[in-house]
């Protein structure tokens, strides 16, 4: 009889986190092209992900699958989006630089606001894909998807954001 197999020791939350938070910051930058709302929604993520922790489901998911985590993320910035609408609009401060849009081209927030558009896992696969250089199955196993699904998904985001950004030039 073989004996199961030591899966090691289960890694802190602090090394996770200390290998993890570029990438959160750096898909909370892309939501929001704002670093101190950036900021504000990866650290968020990150106490979501340490609320987890002790679930070890959930850690397994979050040590395995950059997707699920990207999720978390999402899921934070559309909590942000959600209070900052009801924010009372005078109360919000005018932050000159953070509304400056001379280092962002047109075409490049044009793509930028299509892939946010997208349903569902498209957005990330496509974030996963296209910014952070996975290939398709690599992005669709991250996110729990099959082989097929991923290529299917893929395929159906791309005609999406065509459609889209064609409907942009006309």
């Amino acid at each position: 009889m073989s004996s199961p197999q030591d899966p090691g020791p289960t890694p802190s939350f602090d090394s996770w986190f200390m290998t993890s938070k570029r990438w959160l910051l750096e898909l909370a930058m892309f939501y929001t092209r704002d670093a101190k709302h950036a900021e504000d929604i990866a650290q968020e993520a990150a106490i979501k992900v340490f609320k987890a922790w002790n679930d070890e489901p959930k850690r397994g998911k979050i040590l395995t699958s950059p997707g699920y985590t990207g999720r978390i993320v999402r899921n934070c910035y559309l909590d942000y989006i959600k209070g900052h609408s009801r924010t009372n609009q005078s109360e919000v401060e005018l932050d000159p630089i953070r509304h400056d849009r001379s280092g962002i081209s047109e075409e490049h927030d044009d793509v930028r606001s299509a892939v946010l558009s997208l349903e569902g896992d498209q957005h990330l696969l496509i974030i996963l894909n296209f910014y952070y250089g996975l290939t398709i199955k690599e992005a669709g196993r991250q996110l729990g998807l099959s082989s097929p699904k991923a290529y299917r998904l893929h395929a159906k985001a791309l005609a999406q954001l065509a459609g889209l950004l064609n409907e942009g030039e006309a």
